[in-house]
Formats: structure tokens, C-alpha cells, sequence
């Protein structure tokens, strides 16, 4: 059956994360969902703030929040053909509750950390397994995200791989940015980058105690540059202190989206340590895919979807994130040899340029969605739905 756009009732992302709100998963869904080509999209990221999992979702006052959002996704039922939900908690809730009592269909995405943090609570792993498992479609961010679904018992071909993505004309080796070079390292410092939230499973203070290494014991002229805020900074500027790295460290905190890709340009090095923390873990990362868009090698940890974003001895180095000693290795490696440091970044660039562009991701959820549309929800028809989904994901990375 052809796809008809004119029947085609189109999708309402239910998401709190969406630009301008800062972060990954807020990036990926500006990015996607601006890119479904004649699928309207409806975009609803007020009222959902009010339904936060750490209100408690068996509390009177969460519960009726809930249930007041899942009235209204019922209602739109009528105005879309499916709901995308940003997350499980709280975003997905609503929307299972609604499918219950006869709204939309939808679809759910998983990026990793919040799987993980979720499974640290008995009442939230009901609750997510409830969600996941009443969506017909999951967008699992990575892998390694596909593989925590599988083992909540989640159908394995409702689950589908759309890997971010990264926008290869603003992250690209050849943005000026000579001014910012200059102000970052006036004495000629080599520059190391971390861009992310300052959380501990980041390893921002690793890379701080791998900077008074490298200073200190092996007398390297490095500038370690942090973009980023969040409820480490104090911790990790008492860190840099303790460690006597004051000259050596920068805090740039947050930085307008536009300059983002001079940092990346401006530096040599993109390191981001990262590492489970009690539960916590990295889902994807898609700054490692905006440096290696830029040209940079990178160091990133062994953990969650960093093995996928970042290619072991091809694009980047990973390590453990729990090892000083290793982390500044790595990091030595790399400036000891500026021929590994180019070859590495230009296969990252040539990577991403291939394999994770935003179009390919808008393409796979688009897909998917007019599969849906198509068939019109209707179960009898649901394997030539999965059948043909999984043959167009076979000519996708």
C-alpha cells in the first residue's frame, strides 16, 4: 500500500527535552523531528514538567497529573496518528495510560542513562516495563541501549536502532576560530575539550587529576577547557584546587549553541572520561560524533554507547574512565604523535559523514512511522509491518 500523506494525521512528540532546553537528547529531537519531511509534527514540551517520575507515580498528586495528561493526549487522538514520547518517566506514562483507555498509539524512545537510572527503583522498572511494553515502536538510541530493553523483556522487533546524529556543516575542521585559540592558550598550551553536563558519571574530575599528571609529573603546557555546568562544578572546582591545576583548567560553563563549533575547532584533544556512577551511563554521546565532525580524535570511556559513538584505535582511544594512570596514557599517546592525532580525526570526520548524519536518523523514524500509518494500527497486518521495517534498517548503519 503507497503512503498517503494526505491521510497521514502525523505525529505529537511529547517530550520536556526540546530546544532550547540545553542537551543531547533535547539536540536530537530538534534535529529529527525538524527533518520528517511531509509528516506534520505537533510538539508539546509545556505541561509535561508537572509529571516528573521524582514526584512518585504512586502519589495522589502525581497520579491525577498523570491521569489529567493522558485526558488531553486521548483527546488529540482524533488530531494525530501516533504519539512519540521523548521518554519513558514521565513522557511515556501519559501516553500508555492514555493507549488504555482507547487513545493513540505511540511510540517511545530509550537513550541509556534514563533505562539505567530507573532500574535503581522496583516501582519506576514496573513502571517503565509497563510503557516500553504497551508502545509499538522503540527507538533505542544504541546497542548497547537495545540491549537493557531486551533484558527488561521488551519484544525484540518493536525495539529499532536510530543512532543520533551530528550536523557536519556547523562541526567541521574548517570554522575559524583563531580568537578563541588564542584566548584559550595565549602561550601556546595544547588545548583538551570536555563538552557535557558536570555529572559524575562524565569524568570530568578524572580528567582534572589526569591534568595535574600530565602538568605536574611529565611538565606538558596543556589547557584543560570545560564547557558545561551542573550540580558537580563545585565539587570539581575544589578538585582543581586541591590538585593545583587553577593555571591549567578553564570553566567555561555554558556556551551559546552558535559557539559551540569553535571549541571544537579550537581545540586539539576532545576527552570525556566517561563511566558508570551508580547506575548512571553514558547512553550515546553525541559530542563525541560534533568532535569527530570537527576533525578531533577523542578519549571516551569503555561504557554504555561511547564503544559505538567513538571506534576504538580508528576514530578515538577508550579507556576504563576509572584510571588515572590509563587516562593520562591515552592522552600522551596522543600528544606525542600529532600524525595519530590528524589521522584519527580525519577518520572520525569521514565517518560521521557516512554513517551518522541527522537525515538518516529523520529518515529511519519517518519510516517507521508511515509503515504505521499505512497499515493503520491494525494487528492482523503487524509482521508485514515488522518484515518491512527490519529489510529498510538492513540498508541503514
Amino acid at each position: 500500500m503507497k503512503y498517503s500523506p494526505a491521510r497521514d494525521r502525523g505525529v505529537l512528540l511529547l517530550s520536556e527535552l526540546f530546544p532550547p532546553a540545553i542537551g543531547g537528547s533535547a539536540v536530537l529531537f530538534g534535529e529529527i523531528y525538524s527533518r520528517l519531511g511531509n509528516i506534520p509534527v505537533r510538539v508539546v514540551s509545556d505541561g509535561v514538567e508537572m509529571v516528573r517520575y521524582g514526584l512518585g507515580v504512586t502519589s495522589p498528586r502525581s497520579l491525577l497529573r498523570y491521569l489529567r495528561l493522558a485526558v488531553r493526549l486521548r483527546a488529540s487522538g482524533r488530531a494525530v496518528a501516533m504519539i512519540h514520547c521523548g521518554r519513558a518517566l514521565p513522557e511515556g506514562v501519559a501516553a500508555w495510560m492514555s493507549k488504555c483507555f482507547g487513545g493513540p498509539h505511540y511510540a517511545c524512545w530509550a537513550h541509556g542513562e534514563d533505562v539505567s537510572m530507573a532500574l535503581t527503583s522496583r516501582e519506576l522498572t514496573l513502571l517503565m516495563r509497563k510503557v516500553y511494553g504497551g508502545a509499538d515502536v522503540v527507538f533505542a538510541n544504541s546497542v548497547n541501549t537495545r540491549r537493557m530493553l531486551r533484558e527488561l523483556g521488551i519484544a525484540d522487533d518493536r525495539i529499532h536502532i536510530v543512532y543520533p546524529g551530528v550536523d557536519t556543516q556547523r562541526f567541521r575542521p574548517d570554522v575559524d576560530a583563531a580568537a578563541l585559540r588564542q584566548r584559550l592558550a595565549p602561550r601556546g598550551e595544547t588545548v583538551l575539550l570536555s563538552v557535557g553536563r558536570h555529572q559524575a558519571r562524565k569524568g570530568h574530575d578524572l580528567m582534572i587529576q589526569a591534568v595535574r599528571q600530565l602538568t605536574q609529573e611529565q611538565h606538558r603546557l596543556l589547557r584543560y577547557v570545560i564547557v558545561g555546568n551542573g550540580e558537580e562544578r563545585s565539587r570539581l572546582e575544589a578538585l582543581v584546587d586541591q590538585c593545583g591545576v587553577r593555571e591549567q583548567v578553564t570553566f567555561a560553563g555554558e556556551v551559546p549553541a552558535g559557539m559551540l563549533p569553535q571549541y571544537f575547532a579550537a581545540c586539539d584533544i576532545f576527552v570525556l572520561p566517561n563511566r558508570i556512577e551508580q547506575g548512571d551511563v553514558e547512553g550515546f554521546g553525541i559530542v563525541f560524533l560534533e568532535a569527530a565532525a570537527s576533525g578531533k580524535p577523542a578519549v571516551g570511556g569503555r561504557t554504555g554507547g561511547v564503544p559505538e559513538a567513538v571506534a576504538d584505535g580508528v576514530t578515538g582511544l577508550l579507556v576504563s574512565g576509572t584510571d588515572v594512570a590509563e587516562l593520562s596514557a591515552a592522552i600522551a599517546r596522543l600528544l606525542d604523535s600529532e600524525p595519530l592525532r590528524r589521522s584519527l580525526g580525519e577518520a572520525g570526520r569521514a565517518r560521521v559523514v557516512r554513517e551518522f548524519t541527522w537525515e538518516s536518523a529523520a529518515d529511519k523514524v519517518a519510516s517507521l512511522h508511515r509503515q504505521f500509518v499505512n497499515c493503520n494500527f491494525i494487528p492482523s497486518r503487524q509482521a508485514a509491518v515488522v518484515g518491512a521495517v527490519q529489510a529498510h534498517e538492513r540498508k541503514l548503519p
